[in-house]
């Protein structure tokens, strides 16, 4: 590990003065290159670059040490590498003078066999510190490492697996269209005519795991190493997509020491779902794993579906959910379930935990970090400690077969390569004391005899996906919904709540939970609009002097599809009955919609006129109408007119009786005229 100033830890363990600070910090040394093993009877190969900003200096003393022991914990091996070390029994293995010009030096140096003369027993094979030190100005600068020594004769080799997982990443996952741009792009193809009434879109989903197959692909490909169990992303296996992976997934799978596990699609946030109890987010994507491994199943390639590789804290409500949903091997973290009573030396990764009665395989954080360059070590540094631990591992108890589990972490969260991470595997198979084999060898082997804590019964609380969220999304995804189905297509909103539904519960979003936010958000935003598409136009006071008759109401729909809806006016005034009407809104259209009512009595009434679906639920904007009741004014009118005709006639008659001419009384002479 580079340092710049060791003063501290140099002036215990070598006895010099501290370098000040004004020219400590002026030069680097460090450790580029040492064999990775080294083989006894052979010399050794060191490297030392030293950088010296400042001018030119003489005559500097370089040392190379070695520690002359093997450390027998693996304390004492974190305790060198980090610094905390300050004294050790030291073997020279090289000494020289050296001029530092200015600028970068490189310092080959080979050490001869005869100078290692360590031995090579079962006591004293394992690894060394080693230690390169410039001094001058009567202070000095350190580097270490680690040298580890095979032994020559043959020895049981212990098990070892890497969980690699590759899985949907962030960048890959955010270019699925939100809700709000997704129903844009189905309205736009609508209007074109590019779908039908019962045609949506292709999957955005799809084809953003279509667009990451490359990339997985091209990391599977170099995945070569013997001892890796690859946890692939089960959509990367799906019917319609396996097109994509089939190749590469089936050479890998031949290769030696190779195991296939399928990950929920999606690699979905199993804590999330423990924690929140929402199955619409997450049951599909477990399904999807047993899927998968049909389909793989199906082309000859063999996989697992059965073991929960959750990348949150496996708490035991997560672990019963695995279990409920077919997992019969749990990954756990070896720290979140410690041996009750702790050996001094690690015990095997194969244990049973009896509080949720399942086998389990333990991963060795420590040594999952160093394979995933979790530290502020050199490439160099984290290989030779990572080689050190476990020699050191072996060495504990040589003859008690406890293999070792490792793992990565999610590829947004993975700080070296996959290529990087196969080179360092290639590394660890190549040692005498260790052989890469597959998650399924582990499971054959002896549990480990230690009775162990049980699992954590809290929440995590790393998901991305909150109770909090959940209900956001869930409130306006089931609105949109709701609004859709009255509508002349109504797969075309579903699809724009489901494109936010199918990625919510991905792991991914841990990367940057404020993009999943900004998703709910954007359901919420479409929700509103649809919402307030829909809107009762206010109205001024209506006369209503009948019993029965019809109110008007405006009802504006901005909606760019007809939609089939009920209005409802509602009081609580009881001298107003109103009937349901049913309708269909035009597009961006006002409709004028009569309400039949009836009237059992007069008055001022407040009414609610809503715009209802099927159910009853409320869509829209609806609005408050006053209504001014006279509900006998009509019996009343009629009456009086009725009278009044009736006066009119009466009054007729009279005066025409009145104003008649009278007829002459007839004399007996006039008779008798009219007789002849």
């Amino acid at each position: 590990m580079k340092r710049l100033a060791a003063a501290a830890c140099a002036a215990a363990l070598l006895g010099f003065a501290p370098l000040p600070a004004s020219a400590s910090d002026a030069i680097e040394i460090e450790i580029t290159d040492i064999d990775p093993v080294h083989t006894p009877g052979e010399p050794l190969s060191v490297e030392v670059t030293v950088t010296n900003p400042g001018p030119a200096r003489e005559a500097v003393s370089l040392d190379l040490t070695a520690q002359t022991t093997v450390p027998l914990y693996r304390s004492s091996v974190t305790s060198w590498i980090s610094d905390d070390t300050v004294t050790s029994s030291m073997l020279t293995l090289d000494r020289r003078s050296i001029d530092l010009p200015t600028g970068r030096t490189t310092i080959d140096i080979d050490v001869p066999r005869e100078v290692l003369t360590w031995g090579n027993t079962s006591v004293s094979w394992g690894p060394r510190g080693v230690q390169a030190a410039l001094s001058f100005d009567e202070a000095t600068i350190v580097d270490r490492t680690f040298l580890t020594t095979e032994p020559s004769f043959d020895q049981e080799p212990m098990s070892f697996t890497a969980l690699v997982p590759l899985t949907i990443a962030n960048d890959e996952l955010v270019q699925v269209p939100t809700t709000s741009e997704r129903y844009g792009q189905s309205i736009e193809a609508l209007s074109a005519g590019d779908l039908g009434p019962d045609e949506v879109l292709p999957d955005p989903v799809t084809s953003a795991v279509r667009d990451a197959a490359g990339r997985v692909t091209a990391d599977i490909d170099d995945l070569t190493s013997p001892g890796i169990t690859l946890a692939l992303d089960s959509a990367f296996a799906a019917l319609d997509t396996v097109d994509l992976t089939q190749e590469s997934l089936s050479a890998f799978t031949d290769g030696d020491g190779h195991e296939l596990i399928m990950l929920p699609a999606l690699d979905a946030d199993l804590s999330a779902w423990a924690g929140t109890g929402e199955d619409l987010f997450f049951l599909s994507h477990v399904a999807q794993a047993e899927q998968s491994r049909q389909v793989l199943s199906g082309r000859n390639i063999p996989a697992r579906s059965d073991v929960l590789y959750t990348p949150g804290s496996v708490t035991a409500s997560v672990a019963e959910l695995g279990i409920a949903h077919g997992s019969n091997l749990l990954v756990v973290p070896r720290s979140d379930v410690p041996a009750v009573e702790e050996p001094n030396w690690t015990p095997s990764a194969h244990a049973l935990l009896d509080d949720v009665g399942t086998e389990a395989v333990l991963v060795d954080d420590e040594l999952s970090a160093l394979l995933a360059g979790e530290s502020e070590l050199t490439e160099l540094d984290r290989r030779q400690t990572l080689l050190a631990l476990t020699a050191v591992h072996y060495r504990e108890r040589p003859n008690d077969h406890r293999p070792l589990v490792l793992s990565l972490p999610r590829g947004d969260d993975l700080a070296v390569t996959v290529s990087d991470v196969n080179a360092m595997l290639d590394v660890l198979d190549d040692t005498s004391w260790l052989a890469g084999v597959t998650l399924s060898d582990i499971e054959e082997l002896p549990f480990d005899p230690f009775a162990r804590e049980d699992l954590s019964s809290g929440r995590s609380d790393t998901s991305a996906l909150t109770p909090a969220l959940i209900d956001s999304l869930t409130t306006a995804g089931d609105a949109i919904v709701a609004i859709g189905d009255l509508t002349s297509h109504p797969l075309l909103f579903e699809d724009a709540a489901s494109t936010t539904y199918r990625i919510a519960g991905s792991w991914s979003w841990t990367a940057g939970p404020g993009e999943l936010s900004n998703r709910v958000g954007s359901v919420q935003a479409l929700s509103g609009s649809l919402t307030s598409a829909l809107k009762v136009q206010s109205s001024s006071t209506i006369n209503l002097i009948s019993q029965a008759s019809e109110f008007p109401v405006h009802i504006t729909s901005t909606l760019p599809l007809p939609i089939e809806v009920e209005v409802d006016v509602v009081s609580e005034d009881r001298r107003l009955q109103f009937e349901v009407v049913t309708t269909t809104l035009q597009p961006n259209t006002t409709t004028t919609i009569g309400i039949p009512v009836k009237a059992v009595g007069s008055g001022n009434v407040r009414t609610q006129v809503d715009i209802v679906g099927p159910d009853g639920s409320v869509l829209g904007t609806g609005a408050e109408i006053d209504i001014r009741v006279r509900a006998d004014w009509e019996n009343v009118g009629t009456a009086i007119l009725a009278g009044l005709v009736l006066l009119v006639l009466i009054i007729g008659v009279i005066r025409s009786a009145r104003r008649g001419t009278r007829t002459q009384p007839l004399s007996e002479t006039d008779i008798q005229e009219l007789e002849d």
